[in-house]
């Protein structure tokens, strides 16, 4: 009698198939990563606009004494809402979902990405007379640590008022 055929399946053996399945998986992977770091750009935005739009007034409510790390852990909510949010420096500036959070003079709250491009492209500011304000922005002028825009800056075009 004959001995059984092999007839465990494995993965076929010929180099120009196996090459042929890396290159489309390399392809997939290609294509791929600019669509995923494109979605992670703009969640990182929409999350910089809920926080200006929660955190701003709240900030301006309190004391002055208050730096906006002290305010994000006063409560259990904001310690929640805000639970992956790194303190830098001197607890005035705050690091969430890829942009950079600090209060400036007259109690303006700035939102500016921590690598333009990267992790974002808008600004966003809230004041207390104009509540959130957002400016497109792709020239990479306002990032990183000391990308904060000025109050002044806010008199510039291409602000724009966000209602509800």
């Amino acid at each position: 009698s004959e001995a059984p055929a092999n007839t465990r399946a494995s993965l076929p053996r010929n180099p120009p198939t196996s090459l042929l399945l890396a290159a489309v998986g390399l392809v997939v992977v290609l294509i791929s990563m600019p669509c995923l770091a494109q979605w992670a750009a703009v969640n990182n935005q929409e999350d910089a606009a809920k926080a200006v739009e929660v955190l701003g007034p709240l900030l301006a409510a309190a004391p002055a004494a208050h730096t906006l790390g002290t305010l994000m852990h006063s409560t259990p909510l904001l310690r929640h809402r805000f639970s992956d949010a790194r303190l830098l420096g001197t607890r005035h500036m705050v690091e969430h979902h890829g942009y950079l959070l600090q209060r400036a003079e007259g109690g303006i709250l700035f939102a500016w990405p921590r690598q333009s491009g990267r992790t974002g492209e808008a600004i966003y500011a809230w004041t207390s007379d104009a509540g959130l304000m957002t400016l497109a922005e792709g020239s990479g002028r306002w990032s990183g640590l000391d990308g904060m825009p000025s109050p002044a800056e806010l008199a510039l075009p291409g602000w724009q008022r966000q209602t509800n």
